[in-house]
């Protein structure tokens, strides 16, 4: 249909990536915090087993939900 992308057009696009990227980074950021905090509670033996059991699974989904945005970005091209 067009084959042309005005200057403007183009700046919204690359506006529209930055902030796709840096809500990205966040997103992976917060995973990343929430890891860190589990991790502690798994490690420590005076949690209760249930506490522990459920950091146990929060690190696996955390894990899990990392590599799957790892695998795509690698995908892509992007950050290897």
């Amino acid at each position: 249909m067009f084959d042309y992308v005005t200057p403007l057009e183009e700046a919204v696009l690359d506006a529209h990536e930055l902030a796709t990227g840096l809500a990205a980074m966040a997103l992976i950021q917060d995973l990343i915090d929430k890891g860190r905090v589990a991790d502690a509670i798994l490690k420590d033996r005076t949690a209760t087993q249930e506490n522990r059991l459920t950091a146990l699974a929060d690190c696996r989904h955390i894990n899990s939900t990392l590599n799957l945005i790892a695998v795509q970005r690698s995908l892509l091209g992007i950050g290897g």
